[in-house]
């Protein structure tokens, strides 16, 4: 009768995005706006593969994309940068979503409980101005 040994596997931590727990592959990942994406997609090599793909990101992004020039999706991208308690993930999903206050913020990122009521309006103000002055 022979033995059957169970290996224990290492535990490993559940990814949670209310929490920032994205896994080990995101860790030191950097975070793009889409309308970072936008630009990138629209100014690729032309000798780079056109395929389905590829039609099909530059049209979502070219739908979902919340601020049309570079300039702008700079600027957005600095502003939320002057906010130290920010993660790349929570800066481009601001910036991807544009909440309109800090409630809706709240419920769409958890992970912004961190930031104060105040500061973080002052933030979702600015970044609507900017997107309501847009050229």
């Amino acid at each position: 009768m022979s033995t059957v040994r169970l290996r224990h596997k290492p535990q490993t931590e559940d990814e949670d995005a209310a929490a920032l727990k994205l896994g080990p592959e995101f860790n030191n990942a950097g975070c793009l706006l889409i309308s970072e994406v936008k630009y990138l997609l629209e100014n690729r090599d032309k000798d780079a593969p056109d395929t389905v793909v590829y039609n099909k990101t530059l049209d979502y992004v070219k739908m979902f994309t919340k601020f049309h020039s570079t300039e702008t999706a700079g600027a957005v991208r600095e502003a939320l940068r002057r906010e130290p308690a920010l993660t790349q993930f929570e800066t481009a999903q601001i910036a991807n979503l544009c909440p309109a206050d800090v409630d809706e913020a709240r419920s769409i990122i958890p992970s912004l409980v961190k930031i104060d009521d105040d500061k973080l309006q002052a933030l979702l103000d600015e970044i609507q101005t900017m997107r309501k002055f847009q050229s």
